[in-house]
């Protein structure tokens, strides 16, 4: 039946099915095929795969994402970002990378952040003499920092499937979004100074210090996620609904850029975005079902101890399979599909389960930034108007570079577990 269920998926996808409808139609096909269950279990599977608590955050961090991106906060962080980073070798390229990892830590979502800093910076760096595929390749790398850097929509979902923490994942994926921005950054100053780019000017203390008061606000609403989540005061989902109340009144009382005519589209566009989320989730968990039952899981664990009895080994290979995985399946579907085919793998190798976690969201968002599926890049295609062509030479050497940060989160776990197992342990 699950065999079924993935050439079916498979066939749809390839169809140009979406992908919500390419999962939950394969394996609704598969159940009725096989006649061995009742149909009646798709509702309940259709149901229970969003009757999550956890879940509930997605809408709440969505809504607060667009309610501070129309209410100016790109603008503010892009301003910091090139108060304390223009002036390096690349200018502008590392103001991009600097302002995603900065809206990283309120979007939550690679595509939002994608959108919402490229929209700025491409243009720019465009300008500056950056080729158009680089400049597409920096965007869709630095951007993909949004499901790292907490908060994050894939570590929520994963959480959801695992019972883990969502806190400590959150917490886990501060250091190492710092090391993958630092890695996309390095690169980008080898490419600027191979072309000839120059820098930016450079900001004296005062200008940097007027440039932190302006965007104070915006730097604030991270911490205020993550210190509410690590001291207690509110879950990682009540966090989600005071950041949108905190973006509302910034947005509007504060930076005035949100008008009350401006907020219907962005409820709506938040609405948008959520549903296909969840409209993915809902379609995957009965993938996810169907994996459980015909005992996937273990079978995979018998044959990956046939080969290796190293923890290390392991998480590389697993590291090559997500890779694979990514590339031709979305990056939340992919989540749901594998993680829990994986965990018990994990487990079953002493691997600890928040260092996996942080390793398998990674290597599923950078799989997501490669063709064919490529959602992020081709998002920043469209703004450089540049061609598959025009980017491909350029991409290799950012995922070399995030694959050398993933080696580290592997064989140094507690780069990953150092902030976790200081607050909650």
């Amino acid at each position: 039946m699950l065999t079924i269920s993935f050439v079916l998926f498979l066939i749809f996808l390839f169809m140009g099915v979406p992908i919500a409808f390419s999962l939950g139609c394969g394996s609704i096909l598969a159940i009725l095929i096989d006649g061995s269950i009742s149909p009646m279990l798709v509702a309940q599977k259709l149901f229970s795969g969003v009757n999550s608590f956890s879940l509930m955050a997605i809408p709440f961090f969505m809504l607060s994402g667009e309610l501070m991106e129309a209410g100016g906060i790109s603008e503010r962080l892009i301003e910091i970002a090139k108060a304390f980073l223009g002036h390096i070798t690349g200018g502008i390229g590392m103001v991009d990378i600097g302002t995603s990892a900065l809206f990283a830590g309120v979007s939550g979502s690679a595509a939002a952040d994608t959108a919402a800093v490229g929209s700025m910076l491409i243009p720019s760096m465009l300008k500056d003499g950056y080729p158009s595929g680089l400049a597409s390749v920096i965007q869709a790398t630095a951007g993909s920092l949004g499901p790292i850097i907490p908060p994050s929509m894939t570590m929520i979902i994963y959480c959801s499937l695992t019972n883990l923490s969502i806190g400590e994942c959150f917490m886990a994926g501060i250091i190492p979004g710092i090391i993958i921005a630092v890695g996309t950054a390095v690169v980008t100053y080898w490419y600027a100074k191979s072309l000839g780019i120059k820098s930016g000017r450079r900001y004296n203390w005062k200008e940097r210090m007027i440039a932190l008061k302006n965007g104070i606000l915006a730097i604030i609403m991270p911490i205020i996620i993550i210190g509410g989540i690590v001291s207690g005061f509110f879950t990682p989902t009540e966090s989600g609904a005071v950041a949108c109340i905190y973006a509302l009144i910034v947005s509007m009382f504060c930076y005035r850029k949100l008008t009350l005519k401006a907020l219907p589209g962005v409820l709506l566009r938040a609405a948008s975005m959520n549903g296909m989320c969840l409209l993915i989730v809902a379609g995957a968990s009965i993938f996810s079902w169907l994996v459980a039952f015909e005992r996937f899981p273990s079978m995979v664990v018998s044959f990956l101890v046939s080969i290796t009895s190293s923890k290390y080994v392991i998480m590389i290979l697993l590291v090559f399979f997500l890779l694979f995985v990514g590339m031709f399946i979305e990056t939340l579907s992919a989540t749901i599909i594998v993680a829990p085919i994986l965990m018990p793998v994990a487990a079953s190798y002493g691997i600890n389960s928040i260092q996996f976690a942080l390793i398998m969201v990674i290597t599923l968002v950078y799989a997501g930034v490669t063709p064919p599926v490529g959602g992020v890049l081709f998002i920043t295609m469209g703004i450089a108007k540049a061609k598959m062509k025009d980017v491909m030479p350029y991409l290799m050497p950012y995922l070399t570079a995030v694959v050398i940060c993933l080696l580290i989160f592997i064989f140094l776990p507690q780069v990953a577990l150092f902030i976790p197992n200081l607050l909650f342990h």
